[in-house]
This record gives C-alpha cells, sequence and structure tokens, in this order.
C-alpha cells in the first residue's frame, strides 16, 4: 500500500531510493499510463488502449501489461522485460501534487525501492537536492507537462467521437473465459471519415501517427499471451478476442 509524504530535506534527508528495487514496483502495475509523446515508443512493446479516468471527463492512454490487477507480466524474475520504461514508471517513487498553491513533489515512504542505507541519496548534508532527486524531479515536470498535452488531445478525440467501447475477451487453455471492460479503442472507419480540415489539425499536432500507432499496437497482444503463458503455465491463455460495441 503507498504512502505518500510531502519531500523535504527535514522530513527525509536520511532516505535512499534503490533503483533496481523499483522493478517491484512496476510488478504491481498492470496498466500503465502512457503520455502522448512517448507512445509511438511505447506502441511497440505494449497494446494501447484508451480509458477514462475515474472521476473527470478526461482521457487517458494506457498500456496493458498483464491480464489482473496486481500482475505485470512484463516483470519477471525481478527483471524488467520491455525494451521501453514509461514516464509513470520512470518517475517513481514520486509524484506530482497539483493544488492551488502550486506543485509538491510527493515521495512514496512505502515504496519497496525506498531505504535509509541502500541506493541514491536523495539530499547532500548541505540539505541541497542531490543530482539523483534533481534528474527524478525534471522528469516529474516532463511528465506534468506531457500529460496535460496528453488531456488536451485525447479530449479533442473524444470531441471528435473516435472512441469506441470494447471487451476483452479472455479464452483460457482450460476454456473458461473472463470478460474485461473498461476499455476503449480508436475507430478506425471514423477516424477515415475526418474531413480534410480535422485531418490537418490533427496533423498539425503529430497526433495521427500517434492514433495509427495505437491502432497497430493491438497486435502486441499476443506478446502479453506468451509472457503471460510463460509466468501463468497454470492459467494459460489460448486466445483474446475483441467485442466491440456498436453504438
Amino acid at each position: 500500500m503507498s504512502q505518500f509524504e510531502v519531500l523535504s530535506a527535514q522530513a527525509h534527508g536520511h532516505i535512499r531510493v534503490d533503483e533496481p528495487q523499483l522493478v517491484g514496483e512496476f510488478a504491481r502495475r498492470h496498466m500503465l499510463n502512457i503520455e502522448l509523446r512517448e507512445a509511438i515508443q511505447a506502441a511497440s512493446e505494449f497494446p494501447l488502449f484508451i480509458s477514462k479516468v475515474s472521476n473527470t471527463n478526461s482521457w487517458a492512454i494506457s498500456a496493458l501489461c498483464g491480464l489482473a490487477p496486481g500482475e505485470n507480466v512484463f516483470c519477471q524474475q525481478n527483471q524488467w522485460l520491455a525494451h521501453y520504461t514509461p514516464l509513470c514508471l520512470k518517475t517513481l517513487p514520486f509524484l506530482i501534487q497539483m493544488n492551488e498553491q502550486g506543485s509538491h513533489t510527493l515521495l512514496d515512504i512505502q515504496s519497496v525501492a525506498v531505504s535509509e542505507d541502500k541506493g541514491e541519496a536523495l539530499y547532500l548534508s548541505t540539505g541541497r537536492p542531490s543530482a539523483y532527486l534533481d534528474a527524478k524531479q525534471k522528469l516529474l515536470a516532463e511528465r506534468v507537462a506531457a500529460m496535460s498535452q496528453t488531456t488536451e488531445l485525447l479530449n479533442q478525440l473524444a470531441e471528435l467521437n473516435l472512441f469506441q467501447p470494447v471487451d476483452l475477451i479472455i479464452e483460457f487453455a482450460d476454456s473458461t473465459q473472463q470478460r474485461v471492460g473498461g476499455l476503449y479503442a480508436l475507430n478506425e472507419q471514423r477516424i477515415q471519415a475526418l474531413s480534410p480540415e480535422q485531418l490537418a489539425i490533427l496533423n498539425k499536432h503529430n497526433t495521427l501517427s500517434v492514433m495509427f500507432n495505437i491502432l497497430g499496437s493491438i497486435f502486441q497482444v499476443n506478446r502479453l499471451i506468451r509472457l503471460h503463458n510463460s509466468r501463468f503455465a497454470e492459467r494459460a491463455v489460448s486466445n483474446i478476442k475483441f467485442e466491440t460495441s456498436k453504438l
């Protein structure tokens, strides 16, 4: 269970982060948030879907990394198997909290990577941030900017009615099935029906290439199945089907 505290030299001057242990954090996340600027790289590794952000009218790009909560099949034997590491993982065990007073860096003190005697120090003896913490805070700032861009452009795609609900029908080797809902896919027919003016606007923001990479990422489901079966042989998957709404 995560427990976040506002980061400060006074409270966390003795804290270190053991980066190799962060794979343990990765392993608990079966869905990863992907920002628009990294979607093309992520599409070469993971199947990408669109999802609704809880309790908001915003959207996110989500990489499917496991077939059940708490299972990330790209983490095996304490190793990260993907060639690309998304920003949402690179910034761990930190988060940025945004409020009316500004922004604050938060530290997950319950992270398996947080230690008092092993890893990268967060602060120097003078109380100044270490080079390690400086690098993490730059990544956090990069992610905040990327999240803002992602939200804006995905909301634009939603206004164009380009998202379509999709359920995953997971077929197991023992002939049982499991349905996973709550995901959305891009509707290729609606994309093709966009006007030249709409396409030009999307192309101006380099969104079209991202959209087609998201569409193509569906083939990474085959890799997901292979990794799942190598780790969970007792729950081997034979196939995953996609059922889209006709609405």
